[in-house]
């Protein structure tokens, strides 16, 4: 075995090593000279063993030292914390890219994204070295070039396949799904819906079940008219139909509303409120052809003013929609309806949050069922916009949080609120496996949840929006949207292009400026 090198540091294992061969050849040496320097050289050695053994004692013990003045490794838990607190490591900064495509306030956005650090614009939206790209739609995004290895980290504000909550169709399939599947009353979540698809081979058995239901809850004194539309398109139907329906009295009235809604349209648009089984077949008739919609755009001086009105002419085509029963009874604020706009945002690693504010908005009109207007029935803001008296009651018609939890006799925070977290969970869960089920890295979404509570206090889940208006129309949305959206950035898009200086300044009500008002419902669950 030959010796170390002359200048090598010796480890306390070769050190054993080198005395055990030392001592092999000694006790075959004959040459008295040879066996004086072997035996020198040993003694040596042994002295070497002693030093190695001090220096390794010293390392241990230096490195026992290290280890205690590191900070504990932490270990992975569920969100379980009220609201998150989310600050950004502070790393060598490098410049980051964005894209944003126009329309639904993108100056926001913009502006949210120049204030953060060394965040520059790009123009061309097939840059391949953008970063962060946020549009109206996913058109155009490319999911399957996310994190390739020739272009730069990207993250996307929209999931591939949203649609399968965000379309109207897809959410009511989805839902009467996974509600049979596990054995869930889907009354707990959302009114009466039929999805009809008019392309479908199964077109006769949908048309079947809507007209059983329809005619089974229909009011007498319009049982005649309806059976002669029965008649005249030779329709069949069973009197046998979901009695579950019959402890749901606030879905149900004098008028026996519905409404008719193509599946993949937003802000109201295509939406009908129908009265008898003949205007859904009309206007479902309409759609096939290509139905003529008129719709009207209207610009408000600083006064609240009409001082423009545009009509514009869309052909809208579906073969798609649903049929959902009207509520009938809703819980009303100053004798007009109103709906409940909470927000919804999923990260990459399906975590879904829900966001401590919102409002409610309200109709024009005051209610009544048998009035046939949109500004009494549709709460949309994009439709209540155009009424010349929008905005004189209150502010963009809309009401916050805190108010509701003044008009209202029960506790809307903790009774209304609360069911509208569970509704809002679950509907996520229909669409665990679907929503993101090419596993793409790097995208986020922030949904738009529609409520309607009734009259028993009991909200229903009506729809579910991918980019939910983030329009300015009142005070309340100037401090909202811009906080909502701020905090979302904080625990998605900064957290993989780190901030040294975290941005806090846009204040919301009496929240401290670095409280994160994103609420972790948790993981969706395989």
């Amino acid at each position: 075995m030959n010796s170390p090198k002359k200048y090598a540091l010796p480890t306390l294992n070769n050190l054993k090593i080198i005395q055990s061969s030392y001592g092999h050849r000694i006790s075959n040496c004959t040459n008295k000279k040879d066996s004086k320097r072997l035996i020198d050289t040993r003694l040596l050695s042994q002295t070497q063993i002693e030093q190695a053994k001090l220096r390794f004692i010293a390392n241990q013990e230096k490195q026992k030292q290290q280890q205690r003045s590191l900070p504990p490794i932490l270990q992975r838990k569920e969100f379980h914390q009220r609201s998150v607190s989310v600050s950004a490591p502070k790393t060598h900064q490098s410049k980051y890219f964005y894209f944003i495509g126009e329309g639904n306030n993108h100056q926001l956005i913009k502006k949210l994204l120049d204030e953060r650090e060394n965040w520059i614009s790009v123009k061309d939206p097939k840059s391949k070295k953008i970063n962060f790209k946020w549009q109206e739609t996913e058109k155009g995004y490319e999911y399957y070039t996310i994190n390739l290895k020739e272009q730069a980290i990207q993250m996307l504000n929209h999931f591939e396949f949203h649609s399968e909550i965000s379309d109207k169709f897809k959410l009511a399939v989805n839902f009467k799904s996974y509600c049979d599947k596990n054995r869930l009353n889907i009354y707990d979540y959302t009114p009466t819906t039929f999805a009809i698809e008019c392309t479908n081979e199964n077109l006769k058995s949908e048309l079947f079940q809507f007209i059983s239901f329809y005619r089974q809850n229909c009011p007498q004194h319009k049982l005649p008219e309806l059976d002669k539309t029965i008649k005249q398109y030779f329709f069949s139907y069973t009197t046998l139909y979901d009695s579950k329906v019959n402890h749901y009295p606030t879905l149900f009235g004098n008028e026996n509303l519905w409404i008719f809604k193509p599946s993949n349209m937003n802000q109201g648009r295509g939406i009908h409120v129908v009265r008898s089984l003949q205007d859904v077949l009309d206007i479902q008739n309409k759609y096939q052809g290509g139905y003529k919609e008129k719709l009207l755009e209207v610009k408000r001086n600083e006064q609240n003013e009409i001082i423009n009105k545009v009509v514009y002419l869309n052909t809208l085509v579906t073969e798609q929609f649903v049929i959902q029963k009207y509520i009938e009874k809703p819980l009303l604020i100053n004798d007009r309806k109103f709906d409940v706009r909470a927000y919804i945002l999923l990260t990459t690693n399906l975590q879904i949050y829900f966001y401590r504010e919102g409002q409610l908005r309200l109709a024009t009109e005051k209610f009544d069922a048998k009035v046939q207007s949109n500004y009494v029935h549709l709460t949309n803001n994009a439709i209540q916009y155009t009424h010349p008296e929008y905005g004189k009651s209150e502010e963009g018609n809309q009401y916050s949080f805190d108010q509701a939890q003044k008009l209202f006799k029960k506790d809307f925070r903790k009774e209304i609120l609360g069911k509208i977290k569970t509704i809002s969970y679950t509907a996520f869960q229909t669409v665990k496996h679907k929503i993101n089920k090419q596993k793409r890295k790097n995208c986020f979404e922030i949904f738009g949840m529609d409520f309607i509570v009734d009259e028993q206090y009991s909200p229903w889940l009506i729809e579910v929006n991918t980019n939910p208006s983030l329009e300015v129309t009142s005070k309340l949305l100037d401090q909202l949207f811009p906080r909502m959206v701020n905090d979302a950035f904080r625990i998605t898009i900064d957290l993989f292009f780190p901030q040294t200086e975290p941005n806090y300044n846009y204040p919301l009500m009496n929240y401290n400026d670095d409280e994160n008002l994103w609420d972790s419902m948790g993981y969706l669950q395989s």
